[in-house]
């Protein structure tokens, strides 16, 4: 041994011999844990040394003896009794007072086998000798419990434990990891003897059972800690022996399971905790699971409900019966778990297991036929792979998404006015008193209501009517004054409206006009549309000629070209350069209304814009520009101009006023200013279109003609507005504009705004009522007169960023437009409040319960494009809690659907989650993300969030703990949805999308239908789930450019929010009649192909052949026999296989209705369809507007 072994090794194996001799552990045996035999005894083994470590201070070693006998004695200095007779397989056995977890325990040896030896040279390194620490265990159920980390909650390697199968919590409760409480005698059973008296082993006398409650005044103390490892038979023996002393005891009374998901993943991380704490170098997590499922197993393989609570209560984990149903239903089965693949998939990492057992495919599915999958999709669009839900069915939920809705959105109300990058007049009176303007790219005429406020004829009214000829923003509107004919059709003044557009991608700009008595969707309006070339980009005025046949455009191409075109021939009549400059330069056009009422007044126009006016004559049948000048004043930028009525002294000369920057009034004569007038104040600086900071001075201007119904007499005033919020009425009867001679006192526009005011935009005037109509650039619509003021349509005052509805008021809605709040009735298509909360808002949630006192009151959270966090009251929207988490902004923030928590998304790339009983703490912080977070959604049972982030990742948390769900979810079910990714979602990407197009999603609250928004300008209606590759679907134009925000409420109307058109547009879902089935095919049967009936074979018209003796009849006329199969498709050769050509007979039917639909892919340029899905007659008696903004991706017949 000298060669082999060294002094240390030598003196310590001659300190076991002398310690073997010895026999039992009396005599001078060293104190220390011995592992050889199971008593503590040598026994003839070779065992550990002795290194007094792992000892209990409060109870003294148990006395050793040989493995199949000897007795054994030992000091018990502890408090509970240590002495005891036998060892484990037959002698009596010592035993301690020693808790469960007081040193690791390491597995026995089996008979004969040699125990390994711990080498001298290792010291403290060793496994064996490591300083224990203490594991926390899952705490009774029902116990309350501190929620914290516990410090064993990492794998090997110091990975951070994640879930397998759900998310769970972390416990932390008193003691030393096993069930127990101190109070009276606590004793711990072991294998062999009972704890605190006189025990035999398993093949000697029985050890006492365990102490339980109300047994000697203690409670019940299981050993928790690894098992011993003997033979197999030893160890299923003393198994069996514990279990009959267990009983599976009920919860806290009063108090009933959690049987949600995140109930049952904590479970699961219980049994993974109990199990990483009982784990040796020996015994895995794995081996040990199984170990403890064989000891309640009849041999069977699978374990029932009762077995497998005995098994949880094995690991000090508390399972009762109605939670295992759960399990194992969570798990795929019934009444038997097979626990194999119960320790399979609990134990394997997600991933991994995935890999394993599911079939994967790429992107969405691009036919019914390919939706016949169950496993994973790997999407481009998304980061994370999807999987199917358990119970897809492709027959029912794949076949909806290939049709068309069965629905189609129908446009009700547009909310605001286009105040913002306007710069002609662009609001009008038309002949019945409505008026009429434009939001983005739809025309509208409102209709007021008529009656007084408190008088039965209130609130009739109130209500739009749509132009929907345009594919993109417009930019200019204009109204013919004069009676016109066009093909033989009269039309009075002031019903015909010219509107023009910007140029589009698929086509450059152009000009409609149309009757503004008729709206798109109850007939065509349309008169006249005239296409320009892409150069010419837009158009920012039109006017026309007081006898209304020309119609003057002025273009947005660097030359400003304005065209002079005769609309009734769609003919150009002339042209020239208005103004060179990036545009606009040129901010308006005005005909002289006296030209054809006056013989000395000829037809002339004035364009004017930023530091020019210019008039158009007719000189030798061309259209030609004169500068006019300022002299000695200041040349600035003109925002108005008008002619004056002619003066009799002056031969009908008409002298021009002109609106400046710095509201100052210049009148010219000639083409010459000749003095200034002060009007108005500059009023607040303002950015303008082509991005330069400067006064607005004068925006609006009208001449208007009254006369006295008593005496004939006409009398004109001139009505200007400015940037300082009034009105000045202007007397100019006799052609002349003097300085302070009024036709009436001023009108105040008052603003509810505190760090505003009304900067009037455009003006008309209704002699009828003496009523003037104000556009604002708050983008309101108000009428104003003498101690009057009345706001028609509301809107928003600048970028409107994201919309939400009450969760049970479904007329109610809030929006965010930067640094106000409003709050909408949708149902009387009005504002009813708003605020100024201080900071940009970008995202905005009712709560989905009452809050307050009260239990009516909602609270409103706002989320800020910086990180501040403000939540208002619902009823008055006083701030009721400010909070600040995030530096880059709050991108979106919901309320859990107990309203006890509320999730903020930000730009930071983590979700806040903040406890709304605890007044708005923040308890949780999921991080993970890797780029923005730009949408979430609650779970139904509020204890599971879900996230995507602008570089296309899909996430799932655990709300409770903030911890990543690492496994999919495909089967929870979320309150709403609003992430654009996910497997019910995955179609409603388009062809040739990088996975930014989609800006918002919401799903119905009967959950058939999803409706998008995108950055070409569209609403997009889809049946849900959208599954299929470029799904069929309903497309809505109207909003500019990049729409923000679209939401359904809970009755399923629909809003949606347009970032930079300000306008928010007001959607009801109608429900189409049920296309009518296609009919049926005919079908081939086997019959005779000739009337003597020689020949037979496939055939559509068999010939009836008599009996013998029978003449022959000619084909049956009968239609050919469905087949037996009752609706399965025919094992019988097609038409197409067969080679005949589909004929009118023998094809499949035409396609009627909201089912038909072209093959291709075939986009109409129009923006809204005729007689498509049945829509005709469907809609005739619908009270709204029924024909929508409609762009179909696949065109209905």
């Amino acid at each position: 041994m000298a060669g082999t072994m060294g002094d240390s090794t030598r003196a310590r194996m001659a300190g076991l011999v002398k310690a073997a001799n010895a026999g039992g552990g009396g005599g001078d045996r060293a104190g220390g844990n011995y592992v050889g035999g199971y008593g503590g005894g040598l026994g003839g083994t070779w065992g550990k040394a002795p290194t007094n470590r792992g000892i209990d201070p409060r109870g003294g070693a148990g006395g050793g003896a040989g493995a199949f006998g000897g007795a054994g004695a030992g000091p018990s200095p502890g408090p509970g009794p240590g002495a005891g007779p036998g060892g484990d397989f037959g002698g009596g056995g010592g035993a301690s007072a020693r808790p469960p977890s007081a040193g690791r325990q390491r597995p026995g040896s089996a008979v004969g086998q040699r125990d390994k030896i711990r080498s001298g040279s290792s010291g403290v390194k060793s496994a064996w000798d490591m300083p224990q620490r203490e594991l926390p265990k899952a705490p009774p159920f029902g116990t309350a419990v501190k929620l914290v980390k516990p410090p064993g909650a990492t794998m090997a390697g110091g990975k951070s434990t994640k879930p397998l199968t759900g998310i769970g919590m972390d416990f932390k409760a008193t003691g030393r990891g096993a069930m127990e409480a101190v109070g009276g005698a606590t004793g711990t059973q072991r294998m062999g003897g009972g704890g605190g008296a006189a025990g035999g082993g398993i093949f000697g006398s029985p050890g006492g059972p365990p102490r339980r409650a109300g047994a000697g005044g203690g409670m019940v103390s299981y050993d928790t800690g690894p098992m011993r490892m003997g033979r197999a038979a030893v160890a299923a023996e003393e198994a069996a022996q514990r279990m009959g002393d267990i009983t599976i005891e009920e919860s806290e009374p009063g108090r009933a399971p959690d049987l949600t998901d995140a109930g049952l993943a904590m479970l699961e991380d219980q049994i993974r905790d109990s199990l990483r704490a009982r784990r040796s170098v020996y015994e895995d997590s794995k081996t040990l699971l199984l170990k403890m499922f064989k000891s309640v197993d009849d041999g069977s393989g699978d374990v029932s409900w009762e077995e497998f609570c005995q098994m949880c209560a094995l690991l000090g984990v508390e399972c009762s019966i109605p939670e295992a149903q759960k399990l194992f239903e969570r798990f795929g089965f019934k009444d038997r778990l097979p626990y194999n693949r119960f320790a399979h998939v609990l134990l394997t990492q997600p991933s991994r297991q995935l890999a394993e057992e599911m079939p994967i495919r790429a992107g969405p599915f691009k036919d019914v036929g390919a939706a016949n999958f169950h496993g994973k999709i790997k999407d481009k669009r998304c980061r994370k792979p999807l999987y199917t839900p358990t119970n897809w069915d492709p027959s029912v939920d794949a076949a909806r998404s290939a049709e068309l809705p069965n629905s189609r959105l129908v446009l009700q109300f547009v909310y605001g006015y286009n105040g913002k990058d306007s710069t002609a007049q662009n609001l009008f009176y038309n002949a019945l008193g409505q008026m009429v303007y434009f939001v983005a790219g739809v025309g509208i005429v409102y209709t007021p209501p008529t009656g007084d406020a408190g008088s039965a004829a209130a609130g009739a009214g109130h209500c739009q009517h749509f132009f929907l000829g345009h594919t993109d923003d417009i930019k200019a509107m204009t109204l013919c004054p004069a009676e016109v004919d066009v093909a033989g059709k009269k039309f009075p003044g002031r019903t015909i409206a010219a509107t023009g557009q910007v140029s589009s991608h698929e086509e450059g700009p152009y000009i409609c006009v149309w009757d503004t008595r008729v709206g798109s969707q109850q007939g065509e309006p349309e008169l006249m549309r005239r296409d320009f070339k892409k150069e010419d980009r837009g158009f920012c005025a039109l006017a026309f000629s007081p006898d209304g046949v020309f119609l003057t455009a002025v273009a947005t191409d660097n030359s400003h070209t304005v065209y002079i075109i005769d609309w009734r021939r769609n003919k150009i009549d002339g042209s020239g350069k208005g103004q060179m400059g990036d545009p606009p330069q040129v901010y308006g056009v005005e005909w002289n209304p006296h030209a054809g009422r006056h013989p000395n007044v000829q037809p002339a126009f004035l364009t004017f814009g930023k530091k020019h006016i210019k008039m158009w004559t007719r000189e030798n049948g061309n259209w030609a520009a004169k500068q006019l000048t300022t002299g000695r004043l200041d040349m600035q930028n003109v925002h108005s101009a008008a002619w004056l009525p002619p003066r009799q002294e002056g031969g009908g000369e008409c002298l021009v006023v002109a609106g400046m920057a710095d509201g100052q009034i210049y009148v010219f004569r000639g083409t010459t200013a000749i003095k200034s007038i002060p009007g108005h104040a500059k009023g607040p600086q303002a950015i303008q279109v082509d991005g330069h900071v400067a006064y607005t001075g004068v925006r609006g201007m009208r001449l208007t003609e009254k006369r006295d119904p008593a005496t004939g007499d006409v009398s004109r005033m001139l009505l200007t507005g400015g940037a300082d919020s009034t009105i000045l009425r202007w007397d100019v009867t006799d052609g002349q504009l003097a300085e302070g001679r009024f036709a009436g006192p001023p009108l105040v526009v008052r603003s509810s705004l505190p760090d505003r005011g009304h900067c009037i935009r455009s003006l008309d005037y209704d002699p009828a009522r003496d009523t003037v109509l104000v556009g604002t650039n708050q983008c309101d619509v108000m009428e104003v007169a003498d101690n009057y003021q009345k706001v028609l349509v509301y809107g928003h005052c600048d970028d409107v960023w994201t919309v939400a509805f009450h969760p049970r008021l479904a007329n109610r809605a809030v929006t965010a437009s930067e640094k106000v709040v409003y709050v909408w009735n949708t149902e009387e298509r009005s504002m009813e409040r708003f605020t100024v909360v201080g900071f940009a808002a970008r995202a905005v949630a009712f709560s989905s319960a009452p809050l307050e006192a009260d239990k009516t009151t909602h609270h409103i959270a706002v989320g800020g494009a910086k990180g501040d966090i403000v939540i208002l009251l619902e009823s008055t929207l006083k701030p009721v809690h400010k909070c600040k988490d995030s530096r880059e902004g709050v991108t979106d923030i919901k309320y859990s659907p107990d309203s006890r928590l509320m999730a903020a998304a930000t730009a930071d790339t983590w979700i806040d989650i903040y406890s709304v009983v605890k007044g708005y703490q923040r308890v949780q912080r999921c991080t993970g993300h890797s780029s923005t977070v730009r949408g979430i959604d609650w779970s139904v049972d509020s204890s599971i969030v879900q996230s995507d982030s602008a570089d296309m990742e899909l996430l799932v948390w655990n709300a409770r703990t903030g911890k990543q769900i690492p496994i999919p979810s495909r089967d929870t079910q979320f309150a709403t949805y609003t992430v654009r990714l996910g497997f019910p979602v995955m179609g409603i990407w388009p062809d040739g999308s990088d996975g930014t197009d989609v800006n918002a999603l919401s799903r119905s609250a009967r959950g058939d239908l999803i409706v998008t928004c995108d950055d070409d300008g569209l609403v997009k209606l889809f049946n849900c789930p959208c599954v299929l590759d470029d799904a069929p679907h309903r497309a809505y134009r109207g909003h500019s450019s990049h729409v923000m925000g679209v939401r359904f409420s809970a009755d399923d109307r629909t809003v949606s929010v347009g970032g930079y058109d300000w306008g928010m547009f007001q959607f009801a879902v109608v429900d189409l009649e049920p296309a009518a089935p296609e009919p049926a095919a005919p079908q081939k049967v086997w019959g005779a192909l000739d009337p003597e009936g020689r020949a037979y074979g496939w055939t559509y018209t068999p010939y009836d052949v008599k009996p013998a003796g029978g003449g022959a009849a000619g084909p049956s006329g009968a239609a050919p026999r469905a087949s037996a199969s009752g609706g399965i498709p025919s094992r019988e050769p097609s038409t197409a296989a067969a080679g005949y050509p589909a004929g009118p007979e023998y094809g499949a039917g035409g396609g009627g209705g909201a089912g038909g639909r072209l093959v291709g892919n075939a986009a109409p340029t129009r923006m809204h369809e005729t007689g498509a899905s049945g829509a005709g007659d469907d809609f005739g008696d619908y009270p709204e507007d029924t024909a929508g903004l409609e762009v179909n991706d696949e065109e209905e017949f």
